[in-house]
Parts: structure tokens; sequence; C-alpha cells
């Protein structure tokens, strides 16, 4: 299958909690993949909570919904554990890779699988209620939105799902291949591929509204806050774009590819870059409002809670910092190689590093 990357882009609000359309959780604080949650930080770290020991790495961002974290590991499994004592639930076998957790409606996990498997699980139980077949991996959680799952894939298509029977609605075909969860506002999403293009898609009649082409591969879709949306690209350059119209308004260069989305908060886009450089710039002008070097190759996109940023590092170290000016507040050091991707919830900080999920208080 030759796919579409079709983004459904965003209009314009700020993501706040993880439960952001309807009752829709997803990861990196609801579909504007702003990368805030609207949950208590923790602003001092007393230590390690538990650690749970996965079959392989644990790279992907965690997802917390209702006393359980949801994540996946590279070997392709599925694990649910319990939030105060890292105590599995249920771990389910998917095949090949699990890089990103699962999007939960109304007591279903939606997960996909580098298998190329959309999976419809029980979130209680991991039991399965149907599964979608792609011709390629899917690799980032599906966007839920009104009835759909909206899944992107390595076969070049993004893969459009009726989540009550898993019957294919449609197939949109895009140029290149696609490793994203789609993020949305005002009922459009934006979809990211690896030729560099963004694109966005009314999500009711799956029409292409623009397509916005960077300057070589975007892993993951853009964040939408203020009527813009901020891609990242491995041409080391962040992209502020117009939601209506699909215009640069500015770009930033860094030193490194980014892969991963940045986050946005207050009229800030913070950007963290494959060689640990984070950076925050005026969310108006892209002009650099303070930075910090670390050291080491890492996977990790920032996240942010009430004015409290955490990141990870390639050093192997996840720090937490004052959003406004940069400050370290503290720092916790793991086993791994690397500190990927946390996420915050209720005074608690999870992520993985090496073959091994985290959880701090």
């Amino acid at each position: 299958m030759r796919a579409s990357l079709m983004i459904i882009a965003a209009i314009a609000l700020v993501g706040m909690g993880a439960a952001q359309a309807g009752d829709v959780v997803m990861y990196n604080g609801g579909p504007h993949h702003t990368g805030v949650y609207d949950t208590e930080p923790l602003r001092d770290l007393t230590g390690l909570s538990w650690k749970f020991d996965a079959f392989d790495d644990v790279t992907g961002p965690p997802l917390v919904h209702d006393g359980v974290v949801y994540f996946g590991d590279r070997s392709g499994h599925f694990y649910a554990v319990d939030r105060a004592t890292g105590e599995l639930r249920w771990r389910k076998e998917a095949g090949r890779t699990a890089n990103g957790p699962p999007t939960i409606l109304d007591g279903v996990a939606y997960w996909g699988s580098g298998r190329g498997h959309l999976y419809a699980l029980d979130a209680a139980t991991g039991a399965e209620k149907w599964r979608y077949e792609a011709d390629g991996g899917v690799c980032y959680p599906p966007l839920v939105h009104d009835g759909r799952a909206y899944a992107t894939s390595h076969d070049q298509h993004i893969h459009v799902v009726d989540i009550a029977t898993g019957a294919l609605v449609k197939r949109i075909e895009g140029s290149d291949g696609m490793c994203c969860s789609p993020s949305l506002a005002g009922g459009v999403a934006f979809v990211s591929d690896w030729g560099g293009n963004v694109r966005a898609i009314d999500a009711a009649t799956l029409e292409e509204r623009w397509c916005f082409a960077a300057g070589t591969k975007i892993y993951h879709a853009p964040a939408i806050a203020g009527g813009v949306a901020y891609a990242s690209s491995y041409d080391s350059c962040v992209y502020a774009i117009d939601v209506e119209t699909g215009t640069q308004k500015w770009r930033f260069a860094t030193d490194a590819p980014v892969g991963m989305e940045p986050a946005v908060f207050e009229g800030v886009v913070y950007a963290s870059n494959e060689g640990s450089h984070l950076y925050a710039l005026d969310a108006k002008t892209g002009e650099r409002l303070w930075d910090v070097a670390r050291e080491g190759h890492v996977w990790a996109r920032p996240v942010i809670a009430r004015g409290v940023l955490v990141h990870g590092t390639g050093e192997a170290a996840v720090y937490a910092r004052d959003a406004r000016t940069g400050e370290e507040l503290w720092r916790f050091a793991p086993e791994g190689r690397m500190a990927c991707n946390p996420t915050v919830n209720d005074r608690m900080v999870f992520f993985g590093s090496g073959q091994a999920l985290y959880a701090l208080h």
C-alpha cells in the first residue's frame, strides 16, 4: 500500500490534561500534543518509587490512566502495571516493536505494533476485542475521534478504522512511510512523514487542506497551540506553520536532528534534539529564550506540568526545570543508557531507560 500522509491539521487550542477530547486519553498531554499535563507536578524529588523490568528497551512515552501505567517495549510487548506499586496487571505479546502507548476511550486501549496490527484491547484485562492489519508497522498510538481510529503506518498509508468493529473506513495513500500519532484540533488532524511533509486533513471529509514540506524526515505529528503547528525535523530545525494556510511563520535551526515533537506552554516552544540539547523558543518569533546543552544521544520529548518541565538526556539522567527560566530543580540518574520520554502524573514521573520503566516520587 502506498500511503498518503494526511495530517489532520489542528486549530489552535493549547492541550491541557491527558483526557482532552471528551474522555479520550492520549499520550503527550492530549490530541494537541503540546506535552502539557494538567496535573500536580513533581517539584521536589524524593527518589525512586519503583522500577519495572521489561523484556527489551523501553523508549516510548508511558500513558497513565485510572491507576494504571501503560507502555510498550522494543520486543513488541504491551504492559499494564499498577501506578502505585509497579506490579504487573497484564501483558500482551504483539510482535516486533511496541514503541508507543495506547490511546484509551471508554475502557478500550487502541494500540499499534511494529508487526502492522492495530489492536483494540480491554484496558483492564488486555483481552483482545479486535485487530486490524496494515501492510507495515503501526508504531505510535492512533488518534481516536468521532468513532474512528486514525493510524499511520510504515506502509505509507493512514488507516481510518471504525472503533466499534475494526472495519476499514478508508485507507489514505501517502508519499512516504509514517510513524506518528496524529494531532487534532478543531476537527482537523496533522500527520507527518519520513519525506519531511506535514499535512492537514479534514477529519470529517478526509480531504487534504494543505501540505507543508520541510527539509527531511519528520517522525512525529506537530504540537498545536494558538493557531500554529510546531513541527520538528531531522534537518535539525523546528518549524512554526500556520494551521489555516500551511505557510511557514518561522524556522529555528538547532545543532542536531530533532526527532521528537516540541512542547508548547504559555507562549514558549520547548524542543529537545537528539544531541540532548534543550531549547526554549518564543512561540511567536522563534527567538531563543534560553537553552541547556547536555551529553549523549537521546529520544526524548519534554513535558510540562504547571510550570515544571521534565526532560530526559543521553547521559542517562532525567531533569526537572523551571519552565520559565530553565533553572534546574532536580535530577535523577537511572541505570540505563539514556532516559527517554517522561510522563507526569499527580506528583510522579514515569520514564523508560534501558529495559525498564522507572517511577519517581
